[in-house]
């Protein structure tokens, strides 16, 4: 059996080798906001003690003064840890490039070293920041099967240097699939059966057999494959009207303004803006009726202006000029690649057979355009490994198109999952999707109408008129709650009416949602497990729930009969066991 030799281990990072090399300092940037947003994190967890505090102290200009001191202080010593810890891992940073495999060594009390091979890379994703593009640096990240950690990363480097380490992949790629094709034509079990598997179907699997500066085809490709979509500015103002940042920004004034209320230090800008509101108040009510009718339309709409603008902007700044291409191989299952950004540049790989799940949504705004939102999940895991927090892994990149039509999504469906994948449905109003059993909209309408009670007494005990407590307030509570009882019903049959799911022989889809509409498919055979569960309700009614886990999460299918949970879900270990293609 023919083997790729490995390179020698790599010399000492101190024996002046040429190969091992330092980012450029610009890397400090880097690595200081890597270390800024764990910070963030970690602060998060003592924000509201931090709150208790300032609610406690703010009566008091004293102990105010002190607090805010006290904060700036604070504020400053953890600027210049930062700063420190940021130049300390630059200097001990170093990387080198080899034949086969990637070394990088950092670390400046606890030393580690990583060694990654370069036929595990799944994908190399590349980002520029402004400063980055003026200066000529990239930041380079690679991408390994079964891992949410964009485990290589080799920040603010020299461009050379990523295209070297971009040919030393696609080579160590197309060598380790020659080889394994070779395997394949003489026998070797499992591994020969998916190599023929994966010669007969180029998008069941396999390595990734052509560079990505791969001459155009004879279809008029450019070096990066077949370009599939493309997003103009009309684009942005739709990604942008489909934002939801406005609603969560209203959300926050109004809790800073809540907080914000009278003490120490605000009483000028509030006395202030009282008189502003004041004289505005009686100005506005000297007006006619039609003139105010037209104020509060010219406010409503000064405000819908500036949220537009906003959202427009923020999608400007992501997805300006995204790209989208797939090269696909005649060996292994082609890569997806997408470039975005105005300011900041990101160009994301994913290799297709490590998408795991596609999510196709579409909400009211993206319904009203005929338009879809897409989501290529690689296999992925979010499990904390090592005892450190999902939140500390510097998270691999998933591919996402914005914006999409109905047959760009479906076409983008069949590369991600090949011929496998001609019979799973990925838009919503696919006439397929069979619906659940009706018992979940009694589920659904008594899971809303318990909660919905219990929120309403919270509110009525808080908010609620004042006077002694007893059975008035019992009465008050229990007239609300009988009222929601139909409300509740409605929501539910509206949840059931968009759930459904579709199956063939190798994938199933799930559909979701209340306003907008979610699909999540796969295929069966990268399932990690099956599970089937009643409740006493579904136990009753001879009904169940089938759960799927994928390396990247998990599609459920409520209340199906039970019979046919426990078929589908014999049969997807049955497509698991059996399949000899890598489900990643």
């Amino acid at each position: 059996m023919k083997r790729i030799p490995p390179d020698p281990a790599p010399p000492p990072a101190n024996s002046g080798a040429e190969e091992w090399q330092r980012p450029s300092p610009f890397a400090i940037l880097f690595f200081a906001g890597s270390t800024v947003r764990h910070v963030v994190r970690g602060l998060q967890a003592a924000a509201l003690p931090w709150l208790a505090l300032f609610l406690t102290v703010r009566d008091d200009p004293g102990q105010m003064r002190s607090f805010v001191v006290f904060l700036w202080i604070f504020a400053g010593l953890i600027v210049v840890a930062v700063a420190t810890y940021a130049v300390v891992q630059w200097l001990c940073f170093r990387f080198l490039i080899a034949r086969d495999r990637l070394f990088v060594r950092r670390g400046f009390i606890r030393k580690s070293t990583l060694d990654m091979p370069f036929d595990r890379v799944q994908g190399m994703n590349v980002e520029r920041s402004l400063v980055d593009r003026i200066v000529g640096l990239v930041t380079v990240t690679l991408d390994t099967s079964g891992s949410a950690q964009a485990e290589g990363s080799l920040p603010s480097v020299r461009t050379e240097v990523a295209q070297r380490l971009r040919t030393q992949v696609a080579r160590r790629r197309k060598d380790a699939d020659r080889i394994g094709a070779e395997e394949g034509a003489g026998g070797g079990g499992n591994r020969a059966g998916a190599s023929r598997a994966e010669k007969e179907d180029p998008d069941s699997g396999g390595l990734e057999g052509r560079s990505p500066g791969a001459e155009a085809g004879a279809n008029g490709s450019n070096r990066w494959g077949r370009t599939l979509l493309g997003l103009g500015p009309a684009d942005m103002v739709r990604i942008g009207l489909a934002n939801r940042n406005f609603i969560v920004m209203a959300a926050i004034f109004g809790l800073v303004a809540d907080l914000l209320s009278p003490g120490p230090g605000l009483e000028p800008v509030l006395e202030l803006l009282a008189s502003g509101v004041e004289s505005a108040a009686g100005t506005f009510a000297e007006l006619g009726a039609f003139l105010q009718l037209a104020l509060v339309v010219v406010v409503v709409f000064l405000l819908l202006a500036a949220a537009f603008v906003q959202t427009t902007t923020a999608a400007f700044l992501r997805h300006h000029n995204f790209t989208l291409w797939h090269d696909g191989s005649a060996i292994g299952g082609g890569t997806f690649r997408s470039r975005a950004g105005l300011l900041t540049q990101r160009e994301i790989v994913v290799r297709t057979p490590r998408i795991q799940q596609l999510t196709v949504n579409q909400d009211l705004v993206l319904r009203c355009f005929g338009k879809f939102r897409m989501r290529a999940l690689p296999a992925a895991t979010l499990v904390a490994q090592g005892g450190r927090s999902p939140g500390a892994l510097n998270l691999a990149e998933v591919l996402e198109v914005p914006v999409l039509g109905g047959r760009s999504a479906e076409e983008l469906g069949r590369l991600a999952f090949g011929r496998e994948g001609r019979g799973i449905a990925v838009l919503p109003g696919d006439g397929r999707f069979r619906r659940v059993s009706p018992w979940y909209i009694r589920a659904l309408a008594m899971r809303i109408w318990l909660v919905g009670g219990a929120a309403l007494g919270f509110a009525l005990a808080e908010w609620g008129p004042p006077g002694p407590a007893g059975d008035g307030w019992v009465a008050q509570w229990l007239t609300w709650w009988l009222a929601l009882a139909p409300v509740a019903a409605l929501l539910g049959w509206q949840l059931w009416r968009r759930r459904g799911y579709l199956h063939d022989d190798d994938g199933l889809a799930s559909r979701r949602g209340f306003l907008g509409t979610t699909v999540e498919a796969c295929l069966m055979r990268k399932a990690q497990a099956a599970v089937v569960k009643r409740s006493p309700l579904q136990r009753r009614r001879g009904l169940a729930t089938l759960i799927v886990r994928l390396a990247c999460g998990k599609i459920v299918l409520p209340y199906l009969e039970a019979g046919r949970a426990q078929e589908l879900h014999d049969y997807i270990l049955y497509r698991v066991e059996s399949s000899q293609r890598r489900w990643h």
